[in-house]
């Protein structure tokens, strides 16, 4: 989803590119960011190309990341949240309840949602290592038009946040799916409550493919 932080934050690096650092290159950065911005959320997940070799690295990376810094802390059973991969083990996938981020029918994201949001960060820090995808979910309750619009407000709010705790937001990109991917039939006060989540997706970048061709990869 296009947003006018992004935006100006993407005018901001322009002016910090030399025009001579640009014109040496076939692709400007600015250019593959806007190529990005305008993918759809299956399509971003698929981003990234990987060869056989560098996918095995990148599966033995990835659930060892999940197992070693995701999960058994932030996010476990206790605060509801779950790390698992997808996308044959290639991407990691972190889902917060909703509830965590946000107070019923509000779009102002929790002061305690720092905790949940704030171990994301570090995968901002080094451009490109990974595109991180803010994918946002509520149930069928309410109009499709609020139902949109409430998870539209909510996915730009995270990503707002993400730009005011002074992250690179460049390869960050948010979604809203309304109540379009279920996770469960929304037969139950339970199950509803299951598919008002967010989805935040790991998605390997072009720096931890060049790492993983190389052999080894360094985060």
């Amino acid at each position: 989803m296009r947003n006018q932080l992004k935006i100006f934050s993407k005018a901001l690096l322009s002016a910090a590119i030399s025009i001579s650092a640009l014109a040496a290159r076939g692709e400007t950065a600015l250019q593959r960011i806007d190529a990005l911005d305008e993918m759809s959320f299956r399509e971003m997940i698929n981003s990234v190309g990987l060869d056989g070799k560098s996918a095995d690295l990148i599966r033995k990376f990835q659930e060892k990341e999940g197992r070693n810094r995701l999960y058994n802390k932030e996010y476990n059973a206790k605060n509801s949240s779950m790390v698992e991969t997808y996308r044959n083990k290639e991407v990691l996938l972190i889902t917060i309840p909703a509830s965590k981020l946000f107070a019923p029918n509000e779009v102002e994201v929790r002061k305690e949602a720092a905790s949940l949001l704030a171990p994301l960060k570090r995968y901002l820090r080094e451009p490109d290592m990974y595109r991180v995808l803010l994918v946002m979910h509520t149930d069928n309750t309410g109009s499709e038009k609020y139902r949109e619009h409430i998870t539209e407000e909510r996915s730009t709010a995270l990503f707002d946040w993400f730009v005011k705790e002074g992250c690179d937001t460049r390869y960050l990109f948010s979604y809203a799916y309304g109540d379009d991917m279920p996770l469960v039939e929304n037969n139950s006060l339970t199950n509803r409550e299951r598919n008002r989540r967010l989805e935040v997706y790991l998605v390997p970048g072009t720096k931890m493919l060049e790492q993983a061709k190389k052999g080894r990869i360094v985060f």
